[in-house]
């Protein structure tokens, strides 16, 4: 009866062995099949997403208004229902139109904040633009005269011939060429064909915000009916050891992309400020357009700063090479400042990652999905780190492993029959010494 039993018990372990490893296995070829599917249809895959994301373009913009606009709307709505609801007997309806009307003082508040932004830095921006066009040859011949004077006349006849107007005329002809290769200008019909494509773009991207605003205050109005449907769905979809589990991922979801996105719009504000401030001190060329350029560009992390500085001091340079040569370093100092000081202090610790997971994140996502996969790649990564981590701490709960990663820094191998990890003892560290000094003896010798 007890070798039956026996017999019966290591057939079922045997038998549940066998469903895992088979479901192991059937999964990573599927995991493998789509992923070369997904690499080798790249191009196709990433037309699909782009035509996904053109037609709920709308809706992601609402929910992304909505969801930073969400505590602006909050506060309106907390306070205006402390005042009047006590004072009237309809609560829910009036706390429904307190509702609408939180929402609405929410989006027009960016709207009012957008257009200051807007009316401030746009005329700005395109006489600073207007003026170095017009100024173009003149900014060169600066540079050269700057150049001469700083190698202190060694190279004045090299210096001489670059003066020459034709000779500035055929660089700026050949400057205007190759931005014109760039944007795919070959002719007058194309240029005029590219720049009808890109205002149409644009409106295109305008009347899809115009809609989000819309979709946004519906948002806003019933976010809590919304969340609560989620939740049925969810709870109603699985049981709870797995709808737990994608709840927790959900709560933290909200926690690193809230903490991420308003701290870095914050911080570069805060930056932009800080540059425009310093610039007007100093009286360098530009501050508006500059200034612009560096805030918007430091929203992306660890590149953003860089990618912000070439152009602009390309653009001081050309008008006074040693302001240039100033702003590079002060920007140099204003970033590592931002660093180290301004941005840990707005920001915390609110992805959760190291320094080369941020960097991961910010490559990978720049080469497959540009702009905006260097913008979201670092959120994306640090709710992929959050799941995995999870997943990786329950497996070892389940085999009665230790969870804390530290400890497995020497860890030498795991003895199933014991149920324990075994380190590297000091036995070992000096068998991996003698081999050291073997070597070394061996290479005396030969010598």
């Amino acid at each position: 009866m007890d070798n039956n039993t026996g017999t019966e018990n290591r057939d079922e372990v045997f038998a549940r062995r066998l469903r895992m490893v088979t479901r192991a296995v059937v999964g990573a070829c599927v995991f493998i099949i789509l992923f070369y599917f997904a690499v080798k249809r790249y191009k196709g895959l990433k037309l699909g997403i782009d035509q996904f994301v053109v037609v709920f373009r709308p809706f992601v913009f609402g929910f992304a208004i909505a969801f930073l606009m969400s505590p602006v709307m909050a506060f309106f709505d907390v306070k205006l229902k402390a005042l009047i609801l006590p004072h009237v007997k309809n609560k829910e309806s009036v706390g429904r139109k307190i509702r609408l009307f939180s929402s609405i003082i929410a989006i027009l508040i960016l709207i009012f904040l957008i257009s200051l932004f807007l009316r401030s830095v746009i005329p700005q921006m395109i006489q600073t633009i207007t003026y170095i066009y017009n100024h173009i040859e003149e900014q060169l011949l600066n540079v050269l005269n700057w150049a001469d004077e700083i190698t202190k006349g060694r190279f004045t006849n090299q210096i001489n011939q670059a003066r020459d107007p034709k000779k500035v005329d055929k660089f700026i002809d050949l400057f205007r060429d190759f931005v014109s290769q760039y944007m795919n200008w070959n002719g007058q019909s194309e240029m005029y064909k590219q720049i009808t494509d890109s205002v149409i773009g644009i409106g295109r991207y305008i009347a899809a915000f115009l809609i989000g605003l819309f979709v946004a205050v519906y948002f806003l109005m019933d976010k809590e009916k919304y969340k609560s449907i989620s939740k049925k769905m969810l709870y109603g979809m699985f049981p709870p050891k797995i709808a737990n589990p994608i709840m927790d991922v959900m709560i933290k979801a909200k926690e690193i992309f809230y903490g991420f996105f308003v701290g870095k719009i914050i911080d570069s504000i805060i930056i932009g400020f800080i540059c425009y401030a310093c610039m007007m001190i100093f009286k360098w060329p530009y501050p508006v357009l500059v200034s612009v350029i560096i805030g918007v560009t430091n929203i992306i992390p660890v590149f953003g700063p860089y990618i912000g500085a070439v152009p602009t001091v390309l653009i001081i340079f050309f008008t006074n090479p040693m302001e240039g040569i100033y702003f590079l370093i002060y920007i140099v100092v204003l970033q590592q400042i931002d660093g180290n000081v301004i941005g840990p202090k707005i920001l915390g610790d609110s992805t959760g990652v190291d320094a080369f997971w941020v960097l991961f994140a910010i490559v990978v996502g720049g080469g497959l999905f540009g702009f905006m996969g260097m913008l979201l790649g670092v959120p994306v990564v640090a709710l992929l780190y959050y799941i995995l981590s999870k997943v990786f701490i329950y497996l070892a709960r389940k085999r009665g492993l230790p969870i804390k990663t530290a400890v497995y820094e020497n860890v030498k191998e795991y003895d199933e029959a014991k149920g324990e990890l075994i380190y590297h003892s000091a036995e070992d560290e000096k068998k991996g010494f003698a081999v050291f000094d073997f070597l070394s003896k061996h290479k005396s010798k030969k010598r």
